[in-house]
């Protein structure tokens, strides 16, 4: 519903990228896929995965016709990268997070320009030649190929600030990649949209903390809000139980 939206700016191209992730140490051969979408308009940039943006149509949807949200217990939470509007409000980022049974976290930050360094190195990949820079963000080392062809200093999540769209984004260790899908030109009136939502508003730091504990002791949390999370098998014996840790946030800083 367009009453659920609240339009933040105009939007002049949208951008699809793949993202490759692994979302726990104990499972490096296990690599996860997601499409994540940037928005570029003419002072905000905003991206957001495909799967969360779907599944809060979904629980909103539910909101509406129950008087409540579902919960997926904790069954889409491990992409770990949330929802970011860079340059909205003005000179900030506001990020969410959907944390599942704790709620949906709202926060701002300032933008932090990234410190890129250009190297020699060049590729031509998926139609455009693109120049390598790297840069240190968030506990993460990051290569980025973009491409001068392309004038807009955008590119996935909060990676941007390079005199070209980029192309492809890795960290070094190989844990998340983006590669680029496809571009599309907004040509008809289309909005870039914040969804009304009851917000935790938060900070930063009281953020993170809340998701590394969500996705490393979901029992704790579990715990703390009395939710009961113990089953019988089939000889009758209560066992409780046991969750996946998804222990490799993208931000580890």
């Amino acid at each position: 519903n367009k009453e659920d939206l609240i339009p933040v700016d105009d939007m002049q191209v949208k951008v699809q990228y793949d993202v490759k992730f692994r979302y726990a140490h104990e499972k490096d051969n296990q690599v996860k896929h997601d499409k994540m979408y940037t928005e570029i308009g003419k002072t905000v940039c905003h991206s957001y995965i495909e799967r969360e943006w779907n599944n809060e149509i979904s629980l909103n949807k539910s909101f509406i016709e129950r008087g409540k949200r579902n919960t997926n217990a904790f069954a889409s939470l491990y992409s770990n990268i949330g929802e970011v509007f860079m340059g909205y409000p003005k000179g900030k980022n506001t990020v969410i997070y959907s944390l599942d049974v704790l709620g949906t976290y709202k926060y701002e930050e300032p933008i932090k320009e990234l410190k890129w360094t250009i190297r020699n190195e060049t590729l031509d990949t998926l139609g455009y030649h693109c120049t390598m820079a790297t840069c240190t963000y968030a506990g993460r080392e990051y290569k980025a190929w973009f491409t001068e062809e392309i004038p807009l200093s955008y590119g996935p999540w909060k990676l941007g600030g390079l005199p070209g769209l980029i192309i492809k984004a890795e960290t070094i260790d190989g844990d998340y990649s983006f590669v680029l899908g496809g571009i599309e030109s907004i040509k008809d009136s289309e909005s870039i949209n914040l969804w009304k939502r009851d917000f935790v508003n938060s900070t930063r730091k009281k953020t993170r903390k809340q998701e590394v504990l969500l996705l490393s002791r979901p029992d704790a949390i579990l715990d703390q809000m009395g939710i009961n999370y113990t089953v019988k098998t089939f000889s009758g014996t209560p066992v409780k139980l046991k969750f996946f840790c998804y222990d490799n946030p993208l931000e580890k800083e």
